[in-house]
């Protein structure tokens, strides 16, 4: 396809103007979240596991804390259409003992 075809279509979708009227409202489930809980072994490097474990998805958030004595525990928010494969992601990891998740509105 020669250079010339393609530049009037990007041309065209790059002075399109984002006006309120033609910018869609986000829907319901564009705006839900999930919370997933995170709980494994801290072997002093589970923080980079699970960031290099989710690198591809989309994170808004997360926390990580080590108590005295206990599992490590991870709070992940992610977009509810990447929730299932963080999940599994998650859950495929060594040092993972559980995942649980919770809806979160944002």
């Amino acid at each position: 396809m020669p250079l010339a075809d393609t530049l009037p279509a990007l041309d065209i979708a790059a002075h399109r103007s984002d006006s309120p009227a033609e910018v869609a409202a986000p829907q319901d489930s564009q705006r839900d979240s999930y919370a997933l809980t995170v709980t494994l072994r801290d072997g002093g490097h589970a923080l980079s596991r699970i960031v290099t474990v989710l690198n591809s998805l989309c994170v808004t958030e997360l926390t990580f804390r080590t108590p005295e004595g206990a599992p490590a525990l991870c709070e992940i928010v992610v977009p509810a259409a990447d929730a299932p494969r963080a999940r599994a992601r998650l859950l495929r990891c060594v040092h993972v003992l559980d995942v649980t998740a919770r809806r979160v509105r944002r």
